[in-house]
């Protein structure tokens, strides 16, 4: 439903978009969009749409002024994620997680870089370690699309090093695909308006972002620690959702649901994609009555020891109850400071933006 409105509304919503264009020339993308052997990529430069297609045989020639995040070669490595439908992983000796990045580009590479993520080149630097965006790289800032070109590249070259990039779907993800965009940068309605298209479809399952977007979960588990944006409720729990039926319907039911409010006919649907779900949820902060004992009850449920989640900002990274909830959503957003978390022979500590430790 959201997406029929947009479309009704957006011959009238370009006409007003005048008031969002920036005075400052425009500069966006690359977009990759499928179209048979070959993909066409759109961008804006100058605040000039362009569109061109390329192939395995001449990607190399491709230029633009935003190249330096996007590199063409991953588009043709050959590279295929064999673990999308895996969402147990074990015996991993070195975690690193953040969350809530929401366009920081600049930000997000001094974190990863001085906490030895990547190296100078922004290439991957972390061996065999697992690195977890805790969800929403979407929404709010101005380099969205650096951001998932960058994770979208760094995920092929820890693979190579036998290491694993975990992007988690947050909420700010499924309302950009579902076609919520209040929260999106004027620089993305400039790039609707030259494109004639709106951003959701931008990110369609034709397009390569789009596709691979899809194939990411919303939750897994690490060793022993759950990985979800916003929490998992007791709710959840008590109805018996297992991992795989959260990751399988939101992947199948939710962000693709075609009518969009039939998935709502289902209680069981309605409630993940609900303030209760694992996008959403908050009761660990919000919820005066929520208890130790029915966090126990929870991680028990999943068989874990204890749960990390974004979507509710802090500070700093923080634990809660005894260690069996970290929060890494350290207000990265705000394009200030940030922290990173570390999980490493079972013991948890926080880099801050310039590489300082501290225990946690």
């Amino acid at each position: 439903m959201k997406k029929l409105i947009y479309l009704l509304t957006m011959g009238s919503f370009l006409v007003m978009l005048g008031a969002f264009v920036s005075e400052e020339p425009l500069n966006d993308g690359p977009y990759v969009f499928e179209k048979g052997k070959k993909l066409l990529v759109r961008w804006v430069e100058d605040s000039v749409a362009n569109k061109r297609m390329i192939s395995s045989k001449n990607y190399s020639k491709f230029k633009s002024k935003d190249e330096k995040y996007f590199n063409p070669k991953y588009l043709f490595s050959g590279y295929t994620n064999k673990d999308t439908k895996t969402f147990d992983f074990q015996g991993v000796k070195k975690i690193a997680a953040l969350s809530d990045v929401h366009g920081q580009y600049d930000l997000f590479i001094k974190i990863l870089r001085n906490n030895g993520i990547i190296d100078a080149q922004n290439q991957w630097a972390y061996g065999d370690g697992h690195f977890v965006i805790v969800g929403d790289i979407f929404d709010r800032g101005d380099k969205v699309q650096e951001c998932l070109w960058f994770v979208y590249q760094l995920e092929q070259q820890a693979a190579a090093a036998g290491g694993k990039v975990h992007y988690l779907l947050g909420n700010h993800e499924v309302m950009v695909l579902t076609g919520d965009l209040r929260y999106i940068h004027d620089k993305y309605r400039q790039t609707e308006q030259l494109f004639q298209m709106p951003y959701w479809q931008i990110f369609g399952p034709e397009s390569e972002l789009g596709k691979w977007l899809r194939t990411k979960p919303v939750t897994l588990r690490i060793n022993d620690v759950q990985f979800v944006h916003g929490g998992l409720a007791p709710s959840l729990a008590a109805s018996k959702f297992s991992v795989e039926a959260i990751n399988r319907i939101f992947t199948d039911q939710i962000i693709d649901a075609v009518p969009e409010d039939s998935i709502y006919n289902d209680p069981k649907i309605k409630l993940l994609d609900g303030s209760q779900g694992p996008i959403w949820y908050r009761g660990y902060f919000k919820d005066a009555n929520f208890t130790e004992s029915q966090l126990d009850m929870v991680l028990n449920y999943y068989e874990v020891k204890r749960v990390v989640v974004g979507h509710t900002s802090q500070e700093e990274v923080k634990s809660l109850f005894n260690d069996k909830v970290i929060v890494v959503d350290s207000s990265i957003k705000l394009g200030e400071s940030g922290e990173i978390l570390f999980l490493e022979k079972d013991q948890l500590s926080v880099g801050d933006m310039m590489g300082k430790k501290r225990k946690l």
